[in-house]
């Protein structure tokens, strides 16, 4: 089973794993499933780590990741399993967490996990007023991509620490030293689980409250037409 252990990521604590598939989780010592079920594939079991999806055999002899499609609808039940797993993480942030940039006739929320020295982020930011200008307001959560103890994450932490975090984020997308007494425990090393438990790669990753995932950056205009098709 190592090579099965070694195919899943080091992940976060379980939340769902009843107690008859323990056996499942016990094939893979270095990861915490986060559920495990009957798959919609008969002899198969839904194993879910954050919001990735995998299938093993009822035996956990061998394991698969790919997408499952309903032949006559084409539905993608896998993405369908993926965006209520992802709903449900946006939906247990605590918005105190994040920095919001609201909308003034809100019609629209996006979550946005942002890198302050990603380019494209920093474009998305430039149009911060035409987003909201369309009804979208945005909450951005802090994604470092260089990771724990680098230059965009101590950025990070010294954006949280301003006295105005709106201002001190949007002098760091300018590229623009910001500097902030320490004010001891940051959101950062939070969100960067949850950028983890969402297999985050790249940013800006933009999420609707349906759980969306919406990959790089988009336009107001291309924003807009996405979250109107979503209802």
């Amino acid at each position: 089973m190592i090579v099965m252990a070694a195919f899943l990521p080091l992940m976060v604590s379980a939340e769902d794993v009843p107690e008859k598939y323990q056996y499942v989780q016990e094939q893979f010592p270095n990861t915490d499933l986060t559920s495990i079920q009957p798959s919609p594939i008969p002899g198969f079991l839904e194993v879910a780590v954050g919001a990735e999806f995998y299938y093993v055999t009822e035996d956990a002899r061998h394991i698969f990741r790919g997408d499952i499609y309903e032949i006559g609808t084409f539905e993608n039940l896998t993405e369908t399993a993926r965006e209520q797993a992802r709903s449900r993480y946006i939906s247990t942030i605590d918005e105190a967490s994040t920095i919001l940039f609201a909308a003034e006739d809100s019609q629209y929320m996006v979550t946005v996990f942002t890198d302050i020295d990603c380019g494209y982020c920093r474009k998305l930011h430039r149009e911060m007023n035409e987003y909201n200008s369309r009804g979208i307001s945005i909450r951005y959560m802090f994604f470092p991509r260089s990771g724990p103890d680098t230059p965009s994450w101590f950025k990070a932490e010294e954006v949280w620490c301003a006295d105005s975090r709106q201002e001190a984020l949007t002098l760091a997308k300018s590229n623009i030293k910001v500097e902030s007494d320490d004010c001891g425990i940051t959101p950062v090393a939070a969100h960067y689980d949850i950028v983890n438990a969402l297999n985050l790669r790249g940013t800006p990753a933009i999420f609707t409250e349906n759980g969306q995932y919406i990959m790089g950056y988009r336009s107001p205009d291309e924003l807009l037409t996405i979250l109107e098709d979503e209802i």
